[in-house]
Parts: structure tokens; sequence; C-alpha cells
């Protein structure tokens, strides 16, 4: 698969590739992608299981509540859970739920007797809770519990969803005909009502083009959605809109989120078991492509965050939108490479602080505009799409202005560059 080669204005001043440049060439054409904005890159869901034998003199107070019934409450872990039963797809009897912290415990196998050592408990942990600890602490949080629900505890596995949200972009109205996966099923959903990612269907479609869905939830899953639109059902907008504004790079008073323009999210979901296909041999070390230690088998969440970044980049190319046959889509392709998944951190919005070519720098626009020319010769560029990529290259009043101060109007311009073109393709001096 064939990816764009990126520049920035500092980069073809030099003559060289900026791998977070904006600036994406091909033989397709060029594309500046400078409003693309990545909000937020991070854990959105942790899902914890265990191994251990129920401590059976806890295990019966949490039953003698849960029987009760509707509205029991308890005391446990230095807070107060809701008790219920657990749902027959979760694989456990009971529950415990506080929304407010943000975390559900499900504990006792259905499939296991109490005396027998089995996965017993599965902690799942949601968005807020995620971006209010460290991940240290996350992992310390999990373990507690564990601890003091099980005897004998072992990690068993851990399931992870990461999460992208981002601005100036939405699937386009091909985005069908151009994704590239194995899945075949589509579904289409019509109503907000029906609004779920916990059903099974293997590529969904919903609504206005809001939301897709590709994959099993017992596989690798992807989902990509209008995240403003599921933020405000789901009454989850003024948290998710906080982290946004948090986007702000090195000044905190400066935030890129505009709160009219909808926020898309594109959404990983690693089960378990895909988890411990990756550690069995997958090259995850995004910058050495070193193999992941054999033995640890993203038992526990703290396992998997120094891998986040490459499960994501993996996933996205798993899940691909392609511009063309054998080309990358330059959105795809930036999604992909830009959005670093390190600790927990709730937003990683890329900036570059770059200084414009202007008065003062007339060698730096020169060098700009003779290294893009070469680039132009070398992937193929009519003389249109050449003065049509200048304009949009970022620099192009800085270059309008080096060229009006030396005589030359558009069209004269315009000759230079078509004569420059030409002397590079056929000198040989395209780049």
């Amino acid at each position: 698969m064939n990816r764009w080669e990126r520049y920035s204005i500092a980069s073809l001043i030099e003559s060289r590739e900026d791998p977070k440049g904006r600036l994406f060439l091909s033989p397709k054409g060029q594309r500046q992608l400078d409003h693309i904005k990545i909000l937020h890159a991070g854990v959105d869901t942790v899902r914890q299981l265990y191994a251990g034998k129920p401590c059976m003199a806890l295990f019966d107070q949490i039953i003698e509540v849960y029987r009760e019934g509707r509205g029991a409450t308890m005391d446990l872990f230095g807070t107060t859970w809701s008790v219920g039963a657990g749902n027959t797809q979760s694989g456990f009897r009971y529950r415990l739920q506080n929304n407010d912290l943000g975390v559900i415990v499900l504990f006792y196998a259905r499939h296991v007797k109490a005396e027998d050592i089995g996965t017993h408990l599965k902690i799942e942990l949601s968005p807020h809770f995620i971006h209010e600890h460290s991940t240290a602490d996350v992992q310390a949080y999990l373990d507690n519990i564990a601890k003091q629900l099980l005897a004998y505890v072992e990690p068993m596995g851990c399931a992870v969803h990461l999460a992208l949200d981002v601005q100036g972009w939405k699937p386009p109205a091909d985005f069908l005909e151009r994704f590239v996966t194995r899945s075949k099923k589509v579904t289409r959903i019509n109503g907000i009502d029906d609004f779920s990612f916990n059903h099974g269907h293997i590529a969904t479609s919903y609504g206005n083009a809001e939301t897709f869905m590709f994959g099993t939830a017992g596989a690798l899953q992807c989902c990509i959605y209008n995240k403003t639109k599921e933020a405000h059902y789901r009454d989850k907008i003024h948290f998710w809109e906080s982290i946004w504004q948090k986007a702000a790079g090195d000044d905190p008073t400066v935030s890129d989120y505009n709160p009219d323009k909808p926020v898309w999210r594109i959404e990983m979901r690693f089960h378990q078991s895909v988890l411990r296909e990756f550690a069995q041999g997958t090259p995850c070390n995004v910058d050495t492509g070193e193999c992941l230690d054999m033995d640890h088998g993203f038992k526990r969440f703290n396992d998997t965050v120094p891998h986040l970044t490459g499960l994501w980049r993996t996933a996205m190319g798993k899940y691909r939108l392609d511009h063309a046959r054998n080309l990358i889509d330059c959105v795809w392709q930036l999604l992909q490479e830009d959005a670093r998944f390190y600790d927990h951190e709730p937003h990683l919005l890329y900036k570059r602080a770059r200084k414009a070519p202007g008065l003062g720098n007339e060698k730096n626009v020169a060098l700009v505009v003779g290294n893009l020319i070469s680039l132009y010769a070398r992937q193929g560029f009519t003389i249109q799409q050449a003065m049509q990529g200048l304009s949009r290259c970022g620099a192009w009043d800085d270059i309008a202005n080096y060229y009006r101060r030396r005589g030359l109007d558009a069209g004269q311009l315009r000759q230079l560059i078509e004569q420059r073109l030409v002397e590079r393709r056929l000198l040989g001096k395209a780049a």
C-alpha cells in the first residue's frame, strides 16, 4: 500500500520530508490538512479479567444484599454500590455498579462452581474513571478489588478500547466504497432509539451515515461515529467538551475545539483474545519494531500501555480508508501516524509552531517554491495542478508577494512555473 509523502514549510526549505507535516503529496495530487484537529486520543474503556477462587465470606454478603431485591446497595472498597444481576451475555451472575464512579464489577462465572478456581471476576472502567486516574492508579485499583474478592488471584486478560476524536473530517459520501475491510455484512439502523454498540453485527451503518461499525465484539472491532450526537444522546456532552477544550497545545487559554462543529470518533476495540494474539509476536514498538515479551500476554492493563500506539497503527491498517487502488487516504494516514496513546492522557493534539516565510525570508520562499516544483515534477503534476498546489501549500501569500516584488504578474508567474517543471523533467532535475 502506497502512502503520501509528508512535508511542512520548514522541511520544504531544507528539501526533506517531515513525518509530522500536514502537506501531503502523491501522484494523485496534493492535500493540505491543517484543518484536521486531533482533539483527543486515549483509552475509552478497560475490561480486566481475573481468575481465582471467590472469598466466601464477602461472597455471602453480596448474595444476601442481592436477595433484598431491586435498589439494594452495599458499601465495599470505600464506596457504595448498587447490587444487581449480571446479564446472561456477560457470563457472570452478579453485578456491582457505581455510575458516579464509572466502574462495574461482574463476578461469579455462570459456568464455574463457586468453590472452584475460575475466571470469576471482570471489572469494567468507564472513560471518566480512566481520565481521572493515572495508569498506575488504574491498575492498582483493579488489583485491589481482585484481591478482596478472590483468593489465588491471577490476571487473565484485558480488553481495551482506543478512541480518537477529530474535528474537520467526517466520513465522505463514498466511505463504504473506499473502506477496506474483510467484513461483508452491512445493516442500516434508522432512529437514534436503536443506537447501540452492543450487538454483534459485522458491519453496520446507522442513520444518515452517522455511525459505521465493522467487526464483532469478540474480535477487533472498528466504530466510526458522530461523537457529538452520541454524547448529547447519552447526556455526556459536558464531560467530553471539557476533554476537547483541553486540546490546546502549549497554551491552556487557547482551544482548537469548535463547539459549533461536530466531532467524529474513530474507535478501535481490542478484545482480550485479540490482544493475546498480538502479544505472541506482533512487533508493536512503533520506532524500533521490537517484539513484545512473549510471556506476559497482555494479561494486565498496564501491559498494554507502552504498546497502545503500535496497536492503534496496526488496527488502522486492518480497517483502512483508501484514496485509490494501492494508495491510502491521506486523512486516514494522518490519523494513523499522528495519534499517540501515551499513558492515559486525554488530549494529544499534535501542533507545529511554525514560522511561514515572509519579508526578510526571501531565500526561504525561493527554496520552498524550488523544492515544491521538483516534487511536482517527480509526481507528474500538470501546470494547473502545480499552480493549485502552490496556492494551497500554506505559504501562498508569501510566494505571491515574493514574485510580485520582482515584477511578475499572475500570467508571468504561471509561465515561469511551467518552464521550471519542463526543465526538471527534461534535464533530470526532478527530486
